[in-house]
């Protein structure tokens, strides 16, 4: 319930603004034989190109239940802080090694939930040190203009007149951008239409906490 809100409360933010002009597109993908992405995964942000208003820091949550994380991909302003509750039977040591977000929350077991602040913007990897097919991403965010397509790759907003910069991320091929104007009158310049390429991504094993090679790579 907390994804889907926050992939959909652009509108709610921004109705209030008499300026406010409904930028609508779409998210396709390139993709290679045998490749899913899964494209209700892919976040999209406005970055005002200018002064952009701040959204204001909240709390989050992110589970670890049957070795996953839920939800996968999460999106929160920067500032935000994360918990991470324990609902699996067996213990998980989360952590990070992405510059301006490290962190270790430690073994803990069933019942049990840490937290951790995330600060600095971007794309934060997360995962455990236990289990090493247990990945989860956090995209920390400076804009308040961001939120999840459906699964056809469908996206909207409303936004004041301006120019902005539209990124779309997904985990299996990256970004795409381009540059809009939201005119005054409700019209749109510029491409809506995004495509992400993911035909070279390919899965890497990534280390534990300490930069090592897990003991047991193929245990999950």
């Amino acid at each position: 319930m907390k994804r889907l809100l926050l992939a959909f409360a652009i509108g709610a933010l921004i109705s209030s603004s008499l300026n406010a002009s409904v930028v609508s597109g779409k998210v396709m993908f390139l993709t290679k034989r045998g490749q899913k992405p899964v494209v209700n995964e892919t976040l999209v942000w406005l970055e005002p190109m200018g002064r952009s208003p701040k959204r204001p820091a909240s709390a989050f949550t992110m589970t670890t239940r049957s070795k996953a994380f839920l939800p996968h991909v999460l999106a929160v302003p920067a500032g935000s802080t994360v918990a991470f509750p324990n609902e699996d039977p067996i213990a998980h040591n989360l952590f990070s090694l992405t510059p301006g977000n490290t962190f270790d929350l430690g073994l803990y077991r069933r019942g049990a939930g840490k937290d951790h602040k995330f600060d600095a913007p971007g794309v934060v990897n997360v995962y455990c040190n236990v289990h090493p097919n247990m990945s989860a991403v956090v995209h920390v965010m400076t804009t308040p203009y961001y939120g999840f397509t459906d699964v056809n790759g469908n996206y909207s907003f409303d936004v004041p007149a301006g120019k902005y910069r539209v990124t779309a991320w997904n985990e299996q091929g990256g970004t795409a951008a381009s540059d809009i104007e939201v005119k005054g009158d409700g019209t749109i310049a510029g491409p809506t239409l995004l495509t992400i390429d993911g035909r070279n991504f390919r899965f890497l094993e990534h280390t534990n906490k300490f930069g090592q090679a897990y003991r047991t790579p193929k245990e999950y």
